[in-house]
């Protein structure tokens, strides 16, 4: 079993004594790695997801696939910008030391099938914290992520009925840290999003419900 502390769980494969690279990475096979990110070599088991965090990152999805949507529809032409929404996926932030983090969300510049997303591809990222991916999310994603110029990160805090408490932050400028652009609680604010860039995003409450209301 990986040793485990109060950041990351890291633990080298037996069969990868040494720092992972990429050509070690793609060569196992991806699916290999499903339940690992990368860290600056070191295999990072990922922590459970309950069902409320899978569904909020789910309907954060689709949340942000209607976005999309709108942002075509009023940008026709073969010159508008291609946006794609995944979950899960594998983005490569830098090969040296590797690192591969899976963000619960990313909405990406399009690329083909079956190409590697770099962090130069990300718009946006997103993590739905709990309770073991805290620190993780707050210190050393966010770190990385903007390390590696991701424009905008989402932190999103859920219970059983859907997302609580939205965080935005975003690179100003020359940047490699985020400032916090804003914070909505479900209980205060009208929208738990709403941004102009890089496109018009407007995000309800209802949108990232996941159970009825108690």
């Amino acid at each position: 079993m990986p040793d485990r502390d109060d950041g990351d769980m890291t633990a080298h494969s037996p069969e990868l004594p040494f720092a992972l690279t990429l050509d070690d990475y793609l060569a196992a096979g991806e699916e290999k790695w499903n339940d690992f990110e990368v860290a600056e070599g070191n295999l990072v088991l990922r922590e459970e997801r309950s069902r409320p965090h899978q569904k909020t990152a789910f309907r954060l999805a689709g949340a942000f696939e209607t976005a999309v949507r709108k942002y075509r529809s009023t940008h026709p032409g073969a010159n508008a910008p291609c946006y794609e929404i995944n979950t899960e996926v594998n983005l490569l932030l830098w090969e040296v030391p590797l690192t591969i983090r899976k963000p619960d969300v990313i909405v990406h510049r399009c690329r083909e099938q079956f190409e590697m997303l770099q962090a130069g591809d990300a718009i946006i990222v997103a993590e739905v914290i709990s309770r073991w991916s805290e620190s993780r999310d707050r210190i050393h994603k966010m770190g990385e992520y903007a390390k590696s110029r991701i424009p905008h990160y989402l932190i999103i805090q859920f219970d059983e009925v859907g997302a609580t408490i939205v965080e935005h932050y975003a690179l100003i400028a020359s940047d490699t840290t985020y400032s916090r652009i804003s914070v909505t609680h479900r209980d205060r604010d009208i929208w738990a999003l709403d941004i102009t860039v890089p496109f018009e995003i407007q995000i309800g409450w209802q949108d990232l419900d996941v159970g009825p209301p108690v």
